[in-house]
């Protein structure tokens, strides 16, 4: 089942640059979703907490892979409405972030993290990568890997 979601031999290195910030994502996403529970429990009830953040992971995660791993372009391009409605989730609730301290900081290095993972996703290489198209050798954004 997983043999699908394998690391792609051909992928620029822009691709692994967008694993890498999409994962430190979602870590600090786990903190945050720690640090605010009580207040989601508190407004949609525990068993809908719980269940709205593993269904949010799971997208993520999911994403993450379909746009990395399998190279859909769909997946590439979904990724900008969810991280929106995160973003727009973390602008609704910032003031409560705000009151709890550290959790505001950690909501700010998430937004940075998301955006910098996709800007790597629409990057001349990995824009050329999903499209199945090589760039010509010694173009500008050359892997010197």
């Amino acid at each position: 089942m997983f043999e699908a979601f394998e690391v792609q031999e051909d992928a620029p290195r822009d691709i692994q640059w967008f694993e890498q910030l999409w994962g430190l994502g979602l870590v600090v996403s786990v903190v945050i979703a720690l640090g605010m529970y009580d207040y989601s429990a508190m407004i949609v009830g525990h068993f809908r907490a719980v269940l709205i953040n593993v269904v949010l992971f799971a997208i993520a995660i999911g994403l993450m892979g379909f746009a990395s791993r399998r190279r859909s372009n769909v997946a590439r391009w979904l990724l900008i409405p969810f991280a929106l409605l995160i973003l727009f989730y973390d602008l609704a609730r910032f003031s409560e972030m705000l009151d709890r301290g550290w959790i505001a900081y950690f909501t700010v290095a998430r937004v940075g993290l998301m955006v910098g993972a996709i800007y790597f996703l629409f990057r001349p290489r990995s824009r050329a990568w999903f499209a199945g198209t090589p760039l010509p050798p010694g173009g500008p954004d050359e892997d010197w890997s």
